[in-house]
């Protein structure tokens, strides 16, 4: 990848400079970035480019071939160009609460039911996670949500760091999404760690709030029985 993801080892960061690598038909590639392309479940983020003090809107960014592409209306840019690089820190903020308030639900999920995710997705206003239990409804659901809420309110630290691809791989616990396939292409190298302390420990490449106490209130949306075995819960904060 050409594009350095400072988001990786910092999600407080809201704007860069950086300059122009490539422009492409579909986007432009920066030699560093503080968007993120989406993933994981994760919506992309949103923003400006500025040039000149000019802002120009960026509406979408996303991964073609590995590389990180920004897509930006109305703005004329050549290789070697300098910018500003501004992410909508609002909506990026409450969907770093979001992503880490499922990974609390994924931890209770994990510890008190032993099931992992089927999927889940992640919006500014609402998130969804999937959980294969028959036996679980509604009632069940706010109460996991609930207990979600009780936890992150007590101020649990959240730390990123990276363990070697093949000391990760032992770790079985480390791998929360029930499909192990998804993580294949992420195993080389070094892996991304996201550790809620004392609460859960697990691969992802998101972005997430630095104190569980940032959160506020995780709320219970709506659950949803999607088939036989698969459970949904939609919460918000």
């Amino acid at each position: 990848m050409k594009t350095e993801l400072l988001y990786l080892t910092d999600s407080y960061i809201k704007e860069t400079e950086a300059n122009v690598l490539e422009v492409l038909e579909e986007g432009v590639i920066f030699d560093k970035t503080v968007f993120y392309p989406g993933g994981g479940g994760q919506i992309h983020d949103t923003g400006w480019v500025v040039k000149n003090g000019v802002e120009y809107s960026v509406p979408r960014v996303f991964k073609s071939e590995g590389e990180v592409i920004h897509v930006v209306e109305d703005m004329e840019l050549e290789p070697g160009d300098s910018v500003t690089l501004r992410i909508d820190w609002d909506r990026r903020y409450r969907i770093m609460k979001m992503h880490t308030s499922l990974h609390i639900i994924g931890a209770i999920m994990y510890t008190d039911y032993g099931v992992l995710i089927t999927g889940s997705n992640i919006f500014p206003d609402r998130a969804r996670i999937d959980f294969p239990m028959e036996d679980m409804n509604k009632e069940v659901a706010m109460a996991i949500v609930s207990k979600a809420d009780s936890i992150a309110k007590e101020g649990h630290e959240v730390k990123v760091y990276y363990l070697p691809a093949e000391e990760a791989i032992k770790k079985r616990d480390l791998f929360r999404v029930a499909d192990f396939s998804k993580y294949e292409k992420y195993l080389k190298g070094d892996v991304r760690i996201v550790e809620i302390v004392g609460i859960d420990v697990e691969l992802d490449g998101g972005t997430h709030v630095k104190n569980t106490g940032e959160i506020g209130e995780i709320k219970f949306l709506k659950y949803e029985s999607k088939g036989r075995r698969n459970r949904r819960i939609y919460i918000t904060v």
